[in-house]
């Protein structure tokens, strides 16, 4: 197994309920919200340079209302907040309770009737791809109004109890105002954590509770977390971090040195240390050890979960018998090279990349592709870092964080020195997170200068998919024996399968840990390891399906243009294509392949 998940987009309340852009709505933004004009549907007599205006006012707002939402968002998100009217807000992080969460399904309802006030046809294109979207997913979000207790947002991987203190670190200080918002923010820390408390207090009397094995991984995560106090990550960091500011004095830089790690030790520590007390006590509650059937709406509220993370309209069936043919067809294709080629399986079991590096291997990814992706601008910056010890035995391999909009060119990706993942051996891993994956991707679309609405949409499949899509392709590039490459795609295309089937074995069709692991000895997999696999899919479910079923997506779409294109298919226009849509369900990407491919075949008349 390589990959329980990354993060790879910051939106920080996405991970306790999955929402369009991941924001849960205050009670003021709501107001906001109510303020915007209202138009009617009978105003058909509105030009269309005045309904492309209009459509323009209302996705700003909703934009300006989403990242204002918290202020890691905001952060994360703007680097001249100026510029957007959202400099000097309250620093908040929110909180998470069924109320927000039904303060947001109203939001929904409200845009989808906005939405529908506007007359489509005299919308531009790039604007009808946005009201696709939107419309497509807050129709989505209303899907989960009896189920929101069933949200969850603590996890070994995804949880944000495991994320926090990577966002934290990575808060960008463009000023010094940045810097005294941060600092107040550590001090939110507790009461944003007691109403994560008080929400899985509810989770648990209505007998909804987590796992004890899941409860068990967050506390041993946070305990290891909190036993570095003297030298812990968020102080280490802001150190030295607060140093490379510019305009600071010596006597300020003190103050918030000191500042920062009073904040941390006062604040931060312990809310983990309250965390890790409820937790505890709260461990034993849970009536279902198993996947989400195990609950009395278990299975559909993974049919919403498997919409809402991966972008796929596909019922669970058709994605189970789409599973198992591209399995099949896998194995098929590996038994061929290994036929043709007897001696391929030895030399994958002795391959070594030629590069090892991590920033050589960037280097190298981001001149091999050239021939099959659209140009990118070459002063786009790749800051390879570390994950601090205390958090290498929860965090992935790497992860990619998604920069500011008005600052994409500036890329931080994350490698994880955990021994149990072998650096030297991580460029395709590298190739998922920099070029053409992740960073590749965002970087190509934020380069088209898009509406800004369009970076607080998140569809896990989308990007997901492409980061699979780009660490497959990335063996054609790695230097490797060529029957090797062909071997080690087929067979990560297997595992990922199997991964997927093993998600909805256990989230939907409902089995134990004894069914799973029955089913994973087909393949190789030893006890302890089909435990590993029980205990992640149980914790996250329907989180690998965004790799897997989002890569099988894409090669859906990209057969079927090379399908009714034949000879005029050139992958460079696919990537393109694909590409500049930007984040969007794949029914919605759907609706405009056939547009493309029209359009390709005049081109080549």
């Amino acid at each position: 197994m390589k990959k329980f998940g990354r993060v790879t987009r910051v939106l920080f309340v996405l991970l306790c309920i999955v929402l369009f852009g991941g924001f849960i709505l205050s009670g003021e933004e709501l107001a906001i919200f109510k303020s915007l004009p209202v138009i009617k549907q009978s105003d058909d007599s509105r030009t269309p340079q005045e309904m492309q205006r209009d459509f323009d006012t209302f996705i700003n707002s909703v934009f300006a209302e989403e990242v204002s939402d918290d202020s890691i968002t905001l952060n994360y998100s703007l680097k001249d907040k100026q510029k957007y009217g959202l400099a000097g807000l309250e620093p908040t992080l929110g909180e998470v309770s069924i109320d927000d969460m039904k303060s947001s399904l109203f939001v929904s309802e409200n845009r989808l009737a906005s939405l529908e006030t506007f007359s489509y046809d005299k919308l531009s294109k790039e604007q009808q791809i946005i009201y696709d979207i939107i419309y497509n997913m807050y129709n989505q979000n209303m899907e989960s109004a009896d189920m929101l207790e069933y949200s969850e947002c603590l996890g070994p991987v995804t949880g944000i109890q495991a994320q926090l203190p990577v966002l934290l670190a990575e808060y960008s200080f463009y000023e010094k105002s940045d810097i005294e918002t941060y600092i107040k923010l550590l001090g939110l820390v507790p009461s944003y954590f007691d109403s994560i408390i008080e929400f899985e207090k509810k989770k648990s009397s209505d007998g909804l509770f987590m796992s004890d094995t899941t409860a068990q991984a967050i506390i041993d995560q946070c305990n290891g977390f909190i036993e570095s106090s003297e030298e812990n990550y968020l102080i280490t960091v802001f150190n030295n971090k607060i140093k490379e500011v510019k305009g600071l004095g010596e006597e300020e830089i003190k103050k918030y040195t000191s500042s920062n790690e009073k904040a941390v030790k006062d604040f931060v520590l312990p809310a983990y240390k309250n965390l890790v007390n409820a937790l505890v006590k709260l461990k034993g509650t849970g009536v279902n050890e198993n996947g989400l059937c195990g609950f009395k709406k278990g299975k559909e509220y993974y049919e919403y979960l498997v919409k809402a993370r991966t972008g796929s309209y596909r019922d669970i069936k058709d994605i189970d018998k789409m599973l198992s043919n591209a399995l099949s067809a896998s194995q098929q294709e590996m038994a061929k090279i290994m036929t043709d080629s007897p001696d391929v399986y030895y030399k994958a079991q002795e391959l070594e990349y030629p590069y090892k590096d991590p920033a050589k291997a960037v280097e190298h990814l981001k001149k091999a592709i050239k021939e099959d992706f659209p140009g990118l601008a070459d002063d786009i910056t790749c800051n390879i870092k570390y994950v601090d010890k205390s958090l290498e035995e929860s965090m992935s391999p790497a992860f990619y964080l998604t920069p500011a909009l008005d600052a994409y060119k500036e890329n931080v990706i994350y490698l994880n020195k955990n021994e149990k993942y072998d650096l030297s051996e991580a460029f395709t891993t590298i190739a998922h997170e920099s070029y053409p994956g992740h960073l590749y991707q965002n970087c190509y679309f934020q380069s088209l200068n898009p509406a800004p609405i369009r970076s607080v949409i998140s569809v896990g499949g989308y990007t997901e998919g492409w980061g699979t899509y780009a660490e497959l392709y990335s063996y054609s590039i790695a230097g490797i024996d060529k029957d090797v490459a062909k071997l080690m795609v087929q067979n990560t295309i297997a595992t990922l399968c199997v991964y997927g089937k093993a998600d909805i074995g256990v989230n939907y069709m409902g089995w134990d840990f004894n069914k799973l692991q029955s089913y994973l000895a087909d393949y190789g997999f030893s006890k302890s390891q089909s435990r590993t696999v029980f205990d992640s899919m149980v914790a996250e479910p329907a989180n690998y399906l965004q790799y897997t079923l989002g890569y099988l997506e894409i090669e859906d779409l990209k057969n079927e243009a090379k399908r009714k294109l034949g000879d005029k298919f050139k992958l460079v226009d696919f990537h393109k294509f694909f590409l500049s849509i930007g984040p969007a369900p794949f029914s919605v990407i759907e609706n405009y392949l056939d547009e493309w491919i029209q359009e390709m075949q005049k081109d080549s008349l």
